[in-house]
């Protein structure tokens, strides 16, 4: 990669830097190209040019951002923790996440735009399923997780967690503390969590 390219592809880093912290506190719908390239130091011609639309630098960054996800995920279930502590850890990120990025950006990239859609459910089935199953699977092992569960079983549980109506719901009024509890029911289902008894 010459100079040249490496400018290049800096500058849509920085571009896309810029704008994931613009929808991430104002959401999308109101956000014009003129707002994007002012924040983001660069011209109007600039981003058109590196992305064509605000949609798609807006599923660039999305797209981005899933596999940012993946990754710190990957790195979290490969870290020599307890099942408990790896699955704390992933839902005070997730959590963090939801509180921290406009409702309209989740409901957008979750349930409104199609392309992304398709590539979320892409990625879950080749990533983000079998980095799960891989640590269930550990879990069973060291006795962590009931071993005579099967796969099948655990993955429609985690599906039931994982759906449109729920995402909007979160997205909505009173989402952040609905966000909480979900969590909290994932790990200890509608008993007291042990450490609380």
């Amino acid at each position: 990669m010459n100079g040249y390219e490496r400018r290049k592809e800096q500058k849509k880093k920085d571009i896309k830097k810029a704008a994931f912290s613009l929808f991430q506190k104002q959401g999308i719908k109101e956000i014009k190209i003129e707002d994007l390239a002012k924040h983001a130091g660069v011209s109007q011609v600039t981003i058109y040019n590196h992305f064509g639309s605000k949609e798609a630098l807006f599923r660039e960054v999305i797209k981005e951002f899933v596999v940012d996800e993946y990754d710190f995920h990957k790195e979290l279930f490969h870290k020599d923790l307890s099942f408990k502590e790896k699955m704390t850890s992933s839902i005070l990120h997730k959590t963090n996440n939801i509180l921290n990025i406009h409702p309209e950006v989740i409901e957008e990239m979750m349930l409104n735009d199609e392309d992304l859609k398709l590539f979320l459910a892409d990625f879950q089935s080749k990533y983000a399923i079998p980095l799960i199953v891989d640590l269930i699977k550990d879990a069973q092992t060291n006795g962590e997780v009931n071993p005579d569960l099967s796969m099948e079983s655990v993955m429609v549980y985690i599906q039931l967690f994982n759906n449109n109506t729920l995402i909007s719901m979160i997205t909505g009024e009173n989402g952040k503390k609905l966000a909480t509890d979900i969590f909290q029911m994932f790990f200890y289902g509608l008993s007291l969590p042990i450490d609380s008894k």
